[in-house]
């Protein structure tokens, strides 16, 4: 009876495992999703990435040569997520979008 318990259980935690893998392609919605998850983490880092640096350039922890490197490359990283952000977003039309109207008869 135990044996029979534990061959089910591992038969079932294979077939969670293994499941997954077995998949017949990648998910075009998925892997964009992710694209776009992994985008917005990297905007965010270097948005908090700047806040760090403007609070430390104001305490006075940071030069003013090394807060304009340090920014500028930051900035560049964020506006570089965004515009792809903006690609992904633009690329994906809307779900709940509307129909375009036909046109008006004279």
């Amino acid at each position: 009876m135990i044996a029979a318990i534990t061959i089910g259980l591992a038969a079932a935690a294979a077939w969670y495992v293994l499941v997954p893998l077995w998949r017949t392609g990648p998910d075009a919605a998925r892997n964009d999703s992710a694209e776009r998850a992994r985008l917005v983490r990297e905007r965010e880092s270097a948005l908090r990435a700047l806040r760090d640096l403007a609070l430390d350039h104001a305490t006075g922890k940071m030069s003013d040569a090394d807060y304009d490197a340090l920014r500028v490359r930051e900035e560049a990283a964020a506006i570089e997520a965004l515009r792809r952000l903006d690609a992904i977003d633009a690329a994906v039309p809307p779900a709940s979008a509307p129909a375009d109207p036909p046109p008006a008869r004279a």
